[in-house]
């Protein structure tokens, strides 16, 4: 359950995080409304629900380890091109992307949440659920409160150069969330592999 909570934490980053940076992005380099912002997110929303009810289903064939490995994965990798972007970068293309990256995180929370179950008493269940979501929450805060500090240290630091100085700290931000789903992905290979034939019949 340690390393369930650990990347739950994790995941926190990963989804409130960066939810933190797109939307300023989106405002402050990209010229959109707040309106314009919000419909620009949604097919990481739409992409987040397609993948959660695969991910459960493939978390209880092929273990926790492997989805969520591809969750931390895709979402890493995703938010790569955010972080290369320029003016010139198709806004299709990141909306395409953000489809991608909701994928993976829709395919994050639900083998977590199967791994931190796996091998408790049914009494030691509820006691988990709690552990589980403070921790998710927790990395949700840390990882705003962290991203928001890196983000405007950067901005101070490049406020001479004006907007090229204003992309280049939004880049900044972008590597560090990226480096977080780096380190998950890392972590992930400590949760449970495949489950056994006999623990998928019970």
């Amino acid at each position: 359950m340690a390393s369930s909570s650990a990347l739950l934490f994790l995941s926190g980053i990963a989804v409130y995080g960066i939810m933190l940076l797109l939307p300023l992005y989106l405002q402050q380099l990209r010229g959109m409304s707040a309106l314009g912002a919000g419909m620009f997110l949604i097919p990481q929303g739409l992409g987040t629900l397609g993948s959660r009810t695969l991910a459960g289903k493939l978390s209880d064939t092929i273990g926790s380890r492997a989805v969520a490995l591809a969750g931390f994965g895709i979402v890493g990798l995703a938010t790569i091109p955010f972080a290369l972007s320029t003016d010139g970068t198709n806004t299709w293309f990141l909306m395409a992307v953000l489809l991608v990256r909701g994928f993976g995180l829709g395919a994050i929370v639900m083998p977590l949440m199967v791994a931190s179950y796996q091998g408790l008493q049914p009494a030691d269940i509820p006691h988990s659920s709690i552990i589980t979501r403070t921790a998710q929450q927790l990395g949700g805060s840390f990882g705003t409160a962290l991203l928001a500090v890196i983000l405007q240290t950067a901005l101070v630091a490049r406020a001479a150069d004006g907007r090229a100085g204003a992309a280049a700290a939004f880049d900044v931000a972008f590597w560090w969330s990226i480096g977080f789903a780096g380190l998950a992905v890392v972590l992930a290979f400590t949760l449970p592999g495949r489950p056994s034939r006999a623990t998928a019949s019970d």
